[in-house]
């Protein structure tokens, strides 16, 4: 039989969810870490390591002594997410594939008469 309206089958309430990967990251890449000579928060070496790897196809982790070679297929998957993080994720262009077809834009000069 149902419970009545109003009332919960769980009368503690729901149980507290685990705190979620975006927030134990940003704790994470907030602390200070070493990196070579210098503390560096984690926020910091994150976008170094990207941008060397995309700007390069290399990268040399934290403690190597030589760079690593990312693939091909692997530079490309960093640069999508490299710019979906900066740029945001791109959005359908208007008029391509819509449809009604594509929007046509007529700008006009009205102080010629």
């Amino acid at each position: 039989m149902a419970p009545p309206k109003g009332s919960s089958n769980n009368p503690n309430g729901r149980p507290k969810k685990d705190t979620a990967l975006t927030d134990m990251l940003k704790v994470a890449l907030g602390h200070t870490y070493d990196y070579g000579d210098k503390k560096i928060s984690g926020k910091r070496i994150l976008s170094d390591l990207v941008s060397k790897a995309v700007i390069t196809g290399r990268v040399r982790f934290p403690n190597d002594t030589e760079d690593s070679v990312i693939s091909v297929k692997d530079w490309i998957e960093l640069v999508k997410w490299t710019y979906e993080r900066v740029d945001g994720k791109p959005v359908q262009p208007i008029g391509g594939d819509s449809e009604l077809g594509p929007i046509i834009v007529q700008l006009v000069n009205d102080a010629e008469g």
